[in-house]
């Protein structure tokens, strides 16, 4: 039975340094052998640039943390942040003096200050967003700081909150990365004992509990590490390419 891999990207399949090439060729040996290679993120799908879809050259997409679900082209679950709840959150910025990234499927923009896209793309109003950015369709948001306990229990009425130490990032109830890999699985009729799933932060915690093998990355912290099956070497020496040699490639060969 072939494997279905699915990889974060930042601190994964790809680092600072950009892409190691034990990991590019693993993951092309492993589709060349007829294994499956998703990339499930907490990026919006507008953000997974063409640089990283080229590098994985992915059989499908999960993006704004299950937000997104497709397979090729074929899209097997999207769900968007309604316009009464953008406008919620957009308030909740200015209330809290916080940046925010708006991530959408087609673009994602600034709000409350420029985040990492730059000038062009800080909007100042819901109508501002629309008028400029027309198809959108709103996935999820990022706030340019860790959030306190209040403002989580304020966003938890509609989201699942991510809050990292440096950022946060949220999604509404009912998504996840683990979730929309069931529903992946469940398509492509896969045994759960042939489900990989490879991350090294807390936004991958339902994905690694919900895979048959759980990977964690050498760069993980400690306390990820205790959630793996396998933990492989650090993101920038290649960590991907070594998990798949060894728990796909070589085993396939033993076989």
């Amino acid at each position: 039975m072939k494997y279905l891999i699915f990889l974060d990207i930042d601190g994964t399949v790809m680092s600072s340094k950009g892409f190691h090439p034990r990991t590019v060729d693993a993951i092309a040996e492993a589709r060349k052998k007829g294994h499956m290679v998703f990339i499930n993120t907490g990026r919006a799908n507008s953000t997974v640039y063409e640089n990283i879809r080229s590098a994985v050259n992915p059989d499908g997409i999960i993006s704004s943390l299950g937000s997104l679900v497709k397979i090729g082209d074929e899209v097997l679950y999207a769900t968007y942040i309604p316009d009464e709840i953008t406008t919620y959150v957009m308030d909740f910025c200015k209330r809290h003096s916080v940046r925010a990234t708006i991530g959408g499927e087609n673009h994602s923009v600034s709000y409350c200050g420029i985040c990492f896209l730059g000038k062009d793309y800080e909007i100042f109003s819901l109508e501002d967003m629309y008028n400029r950015f027309p198809d959108i369709k709103v996935a999820k948001f990022s706030f340019e700081r860790h959030l306190t306990d209040e403002e989580v229990s304020e966003l938890s009425k509609y989201f699942t909150v991510y809050n990292h130490t440096t950022y946060s990032e949220v999604t509404l109830i009912g998504n996840s990365k683990a979730a929309a890999m069931e529903m992946v699985r469940k398509k492509l009729g896969v045994d759960l004992s042939h489900v990989i799933a490879m991350g090294d932060s807390d936004n991958d915690t339902e994905m690694l509990e919900a895979a048959g093998i759980a990977v964690v990355m050498g760069n993980a912290p400690d306390y990820m590490k205790e959630k793996a099956d396998f933990v492989t070497l650090h993101c920038d020496d290649g960590g991907v390419g070594y998990a798949i040699e060894k728990l796909v490639l070589e085993k396939e060969e033993d076989e």
